[in-house]
């Protein structure tokens, strides 16, 4: 660990690329129960490997901009006076090395790159080791598709609408959620006829507790808006 205040400040930037990617990806996986140990060195390496990223783009740069780039050797021989004699270049370039690699974690941390990542590697999301039944549900669809879930719930009713969100923990329980948006259609218990909308809703929650089974159906995603040949001869 630093030794010194300005040690421990430099490494803590370090690791910040790596917990920006973890808490990224946790929003669109499901929850792992790590230990703090897991977690650390999680964060660890991935930093490392992230800060590894923006130094070698950074190292291009001084390439291609010849005069103003650091000088290593002197930084890492004489860390003070080389700092002391150019301040303003140390920092910025740190400062331009942090600012990649935080953008790099975020982006590969995000639902489009790990599906294509998924897809280029052959695998499927039920090989994660942490998913639920619903993450599976939800996201074994390889192209990004708005999703429709039909809940058929305990007390007999029916419940539907364009999936909103779901929990991410991976644990099954009863205590998790999912909510529905846009059109939301309901039957009640006993009742035979179609599920009908219900006015002036927008959303609904629903607890995996109060659901016997689901339906999920993937639509077609909505065709960009036609160009105006008006406009266009304009």
């Amino acid at each position: 660990m630093p030794s010194t205040l300005t040690g421990l400040i430099i490494f803590v930037l370090l690791l910040v690329p790596g917990f920006v990617f973890q808490r990224r990806r946790a929003r669109d996986r499901p929850a792992a129960e790590e230990t703090a140990l897991q977690e650390a060195l999680t964060i660890l390496f991935t930093g490392l490997l992230l800060d590894g990223l923006g130094l070698a783009v950074v190292g291009g740069l001084w390439e291609v901009i010849p005069g103003s780039g650091v000088d290593v050797g002197k930084l890492v021989l004489t860390p003070s006076a080389y700092l002391a004699a150019h301040p303003v270049r140390v920092l910025g370039w740190a400062a331009a090395v942090l600012l990649i690699a935080l953008v790099a974690g975020y982006l590969a941390a995000g639902r489009r790159v790990q599906a294509f990542v998924r897809r280029s590697a052959r695998k499927r999301a039920s090989t994660e080791p942490h998913a639920s039944a619903w993450w599976l549900l939800f996201e074994e669809h390889p192209a990004a598709v708005p999703v429709h879930v039909g809940c058929y719930l305990n007390d007999g009713g029916y419940l539907s609408g364009r999936l909103h969100s779901y929990s991410r923990v991976g644990k099954e329980s009863g205590d998790r959620e999912l909510t529905l948006r846009d059109e939301i259609t309901y039957r009640e218990p006993g009742d035979d006829s179609a599920a009908r909308v219900l006015a002036n809703v927008g959303a609904v929650s629903i607890s995996a507790r109060s659901i016997q089974f689901l339906t999920v159906t993937y639509l077609a995603p909505p065709e960009p808006p036609a160009a105006d040949p008006e406009k266009a001869d304009s």
